[in-house]
């Protein structure tokens, strides 16, 4: 299985000790790598272990680490930036680069020396490509319920690409990874736009678990863990189930100072209020929805802002600035 371009590595890895007026011999006089592990590093022949790749970035200054996974083979897109990559899509609702990541994904397969040798990493391609156009195809039309039983097909095939004998309602037996929980994601909100609330629920509270399991390893799913937080509230909002929705955006506005993290504070906020609101509180929620207004405005986001006020009111009360 071919994970890495080890004679690319290599060659930057001999570049970087020369440019260091270093000798193979003075490596090993240094940090001890003895001269066969290095010339078969510097050959392209070997992986080097983590340690190794430790004690180089600190004799050549230099992120050794890093620079070995930016010479992983095409599919490192669904393996590693993918995360990132997916996240600014959701996180900034721009689905404009979506075109482009497709592409991305044919022509690694494509491509002979880009595509990935192991039917494993190629399905996980396979998948990432299939969720980037499910969620293309989702925001054509995202708030209508019609034509959505295509898209949830989809996912289940998706979803079978890694998970042979995967059937939804049993998700709970699974270990699922970035991609995997995103597809489910998307079905919850299939589910909630068939206001089949109480089964989106069950599935959101078995993300949650895995999700929050996760990023004990990976601070990549800190923003799916935002996402599910607040479908979970959207769904108790749904229910009229007020008291539920106000944990639930507690639970999420913790995360957000937990982890310094205040890019969906204003939506946790948002919910929030016009939960306090139904629950007859309406002095704390207008001090919420001012304080949501004003988290937009300091991060820039003046239209929303303006939405947010605008929907206070006209459904809710004025808010006063």
């Amino acid at each position: 299985m071919k994970l890495y371009q080890l004679d690319k590595f290599g060659e930057d890895i001999r570049k970087i000790r020369i440019e260091s007026n270093l000798s193979q011999a003075d490596v090993y006089d240094i940090i001890g790598i003895s001269q066969d592990t290095l010339r078969r590093i510097e050959n392209g022949y070997t992986i080097p272990k983590f340690e190794t790749l430790e004690y180089l970035s600190l004799l050549y200054k230099t992120d050794i680490v890093t620079m070995l996974s930016k010479t992983r083979i095409g599919h490192h897109y669904a393996l590693g930036n993918i995360t990132q990559t997916l996240n600014d899509m959701i996180l900034n609702n721009d689905f404009s680069h979506i075109d482009k990541a497709i592409k991305f994904v044919n022509d690694t397969i494509s491509d002979d020396n880009e595509r990935p040798s192991d039917q494993m990493l190629l399905n996980k391609l396979f998948q990432f490509k299939a969720l980037v156009e499910i969620i293309q195809e989702f925001n054509i039309n995202p708030n209508s319920p019609l034509d959505k039983d295509p898209l949830v097909i989809k996912i289940n095939r998706a979803l079978e690409l890694t998970i042979s004998d995967f059937i939804m309602n049993q998700i709970d037996s699974y270990s699922l990874d970035f991609i995997e929980i995103r597809l489910l994601i998307i079905y919850c909100v299939i589910l909630r736009l068939k206001t089949n609330y109480q089964d989106a629920l069950i599935t959101l509270e078995i993300l949650l678990k895995k999700t929050e399991n996760k990023l004990y390893y990976d601070q990549n799913y800190l923003d799916l863990l935002f996402k599910i937080h607040f479908s979970i509230a959207y769904c108790h909002h749904r229910n009229d189930n007020h008291q539920s929705v106000v944990s639930s955006c507690d639970k999420g506005l913790q995360i957000c100072i937990e982890h310094s993290d205040y890019s969906l504070m204003h939506a946790f906020l948002f919910r929030k209020a016009v939960a306090l609101f139904n629950l007859g509180e309406k002095e704390q929620s207008e001090q919420l929805i001012k304080q949501c207004i004003t988290i937009l405005k300091i991060i820039g986001n003046e239209p929303l802002a303006v939405q947010y006020k605008k929907i206070f009111d006209m459904m809710y009360f004025s808010v006063e600035e």
